[in-house]
C-alpha cells in the first residue's frame, strides 16, 4: 500500500489532528489508575482528556465534562471498587445514576468507542451495600454479553497504564478502532470554504535568514499529530512477538536493531506497511504554525521525519523547494527552500533508512553529506524537536564549526541536556517548537536567537 498524500487541508480549519482520548472513572480512589493513562496516552502521541487537566471556562461541571466527550474519539471508563457520586441537583438530578455512568450514557448516545477496563475486586469485597450493588450492576452492564462491550481486567496501575496502551495502538493500525474514529470524525466534520489566504503571519513573502540550517526532529510530527517513535517500536515488537512496550524496547535497543529484526522474520515489506500505517493517521495531519515558519525562516532544512509536512508547508506558501536523501540526490539550484531528509521520505519508501546496513549505505554516499557539511561549516545550527541521540545525528553536530553560534531547542532541559549542550557549544532554549519558529519568523534583527 502507497501512502496518500491528501495534501494540505483548507486554512483556518479548526478540526482536530490529534486522537482525544478521554478518561472516565470515579476520581479519588482511581488517581493513580487515571495517571498511569493519562501518560501512556501522552506517550502515544494522543491527547488525554481528563478532569484533572481541564480549566473553568464558566460553565456548569457537567457542561465542561460533556462538551469535553463530545470532541473526544476514544473513551476510556475505568472501573474500580466504587460506583460513585450521584447527583440529586443539576444535571442527572432524578436519573439515579452516578456520574462515571451518565459520561457513559452520553459517549454511546454519540456512537464513540468505548474501551472499558475493570479493577480487579478484592476477595471479600463489600458486595452489600447500596454503592457496592450499583457497582456491580454497572458492571454488569457495562459487560453484558449480548449488549455491553468487551472488557479487559486488571490489579495495578502500571498493568492498567500497559493494557491501555496495547489497546490504544489499534489507532494507528488497520484495524477497527481506527475505522471507528474516522467514521466518528467524519461525521462530525463541518464544511469549511476554501481560501487561499495562510493564517495571520504567514505567506508575507520569504524572510529566510541565508546563515542559518534547522535541524528538525521528530518533535515537529508529533506536535503536528503523528504518533510517536516508541509506537512504531511496540508495533513491530507486538508482530515479533515481543511483550514490551515501545518505550522498553527502544530504552534497551536501537531502533535499527529493532527494524534488522523485524526484516529477517518478517521481510522489509512488513516494517514499510507498518510505517504506512502509522502515517495514515485515523484524522487528517496538516503543518503546524512551525512548519509553516521553518519553510520561510530557513533556506535549509535537516531533518529525520519520514513524513511531508515540511514539502506540504512549502506548497501552501507557493515555496519552491527541493526534498533529496542520501539515495536520491539530484542537485536543483533553483530551489528556496532545500529539505535534507536524513532519514528517508515515505514518498518513496525505497529511500527509508531503517536498519544499520541502511544507514551505512546512506553515510558513504558523499554527493548527499558533502553539500551538508559545507553549509555546516559557514551556517549556524538551530536544532529543534530533536533528541540528536542516535549516530546520524552526532555526525550533524560533529560537522558543524563550533565557531559559529547554535541553539538547542526543547520544552525539557536538565543537566544530561546541560552536558550534551557544552561538548557540542550549543545554546539551549527551553520553550516549544510552535512558540520559538513563531518568533523566529516574526523578529527581523535577529530572527534566530530569542534568548537576547
Amino acid at each position: 500500500m502507497q501512502p496518500v498524500d491528501t495534501g494540505p487541508r483548507f486554512w483556518g480549519s479548526d478540526m482536530p489532528t490529534k486522537v482525544r482520548v478521554f478518561i472516565s472513572s470515579t476520581m479519588e480512589d482511581l488517581a493513580n489508575e487515571r495517571q498511569a493513562v493519562v501518560e501512556q496516552v501522552r506517550g502515544l502521541g494522543l491527547e488525554p482528556v481528563n478532569a484533572e487537566g481541564l480549566l473553568p471556562n464558566g460553565e456548569t461541571s457537567w457542561n465542561l465534562l460533556a462538551d469535553e466527550i463530545r470532541t473526544s474519539h476514544v473513551f476510556i471508563l475505568i472501573l474500580g471498587d466504587r460506583y460513585g457520586w450521584i447527583p440529586t441537583t443539576g444535571y442527572g438530578a432524578g436519573q439515579n445514576k452516578g456520574v462515571t455512568h451518565l459520561e457513559v450514557d452520553l459517549a454511546r448516545s454519540l456512537n464513540i468507542p468505548i474501551l472499558p477496563f475493570f479493577k480487579k475486586l478484592k476477595y471479600g469485597s463489600d458486595a452489600s451495600s447500596d454503592d457496592a450493588v450499583r457497582r456491580d450492576h454497572f458492571r454488569t452492564e457495562i459487560g453484558d454479553w449480548s449488549k455491553g462491550i468487551f472488557r479487559a481486567e486488571f490489579d495495578w496501575a502500571i498493568d492498567l497504564g500497559q493494557k491501555v496502551r496495547t489497546a490504544l495502538l489499534d489507532v494507528f493500525q488497520d484495524t477497527y478502532l481506527k475505522q471507528l474514529v474516522r467514521k466518528l470524525e467524519a461525521g462530525r466534520s463541518t464544511i469549511t470554504e476554501p481560501t487561499s489566504q495562510p493564517p495571520l503571519g504567514f505567506g508575507s513573502g520569504p524572510q529566510r535568514s541565508p546563515s542559518s540550517i534547522l535541524f528538525a526532529g521528530a518533535g515537529f510530527s508529533i506536535a503536528a499529530g503523528y504518533p510517536t517513535a516508541s509506537a512504531l517500536a511496540e508495533i513491530l515488537g507486538q508482530r515479533l512477538g515481543l511483550q514490551s512496550s515501545g518505550v522498553e524496547i527502544l530504552s534497551r535497543h536501537s531502533f535499527t536493531d529493532v527494524a534488522a529484526l523485524a526484516e529477517a522474520k518478517l521481510g522489509r515489506a512488513s516494517i514499510i506497511r507498518a510505517i504506512q500505517e502509522l502515517l495514515d493517521t485515523p484524522l487528517p495531519v496538516t503543518p503546524t504554525r512551525a512548519h509553516l515558519a521553518a519553510v520561510q525562516a530557513f533556506p535549509i532544512i535537516i531533518t529525520t521525519n519520514y513524513d511531508l509536512l515540511f514539502e506540504r508547508a512549502c506548497k501552501m506558501l507557493s515555496i519552491n523547494y527541493a526534498v533529496y536523501t542520501p539515495t536520491s540526490f539530484r542537485p536543483n539550484g533553483q530551489a528556496d527552500v532545500t529539505i535534507y531528509k536524513i532519514d528517508g521520505s515515505i514518498s518513496d519508501p525505497d529511500t527509508l533508512i531503517l536498519t544499520d546496513a541502511d544507514a551505512y549505505r546512506a553515510q558513504i554516499t558523499s554527493a548527499f553529506w558533502n553539500p551538508i557539511a559545507s553549509a555546516l561549516q559557514n551556517c549556524r545550527l538551530v536544532i529543534v524537536g530533536h533528541s540528536v541521540r542516535d549516530p546520524t545525528s552526532r555526525r550533524i553536530l560533529n560537522s558543524r564549526n563550533r565557531e559559529l553560534p547554535g541553539v538547542y531547542v526543547s520544552p525539557y532541559l536538565d543537566e544530561l541536556d546541560a552536558v550534551l549542550l557544552h561538548r557540542y557549544s550549543l545554546e539551549g532554549i527551553k520553550t516549544d517548537a510552535d512558540t520559538y519558529m513563531t518568533a523566529a519568523l516574526s523578529l527581523s534583527a535577529h530572527p534566530l536567537n530569542l534568548s537576547s
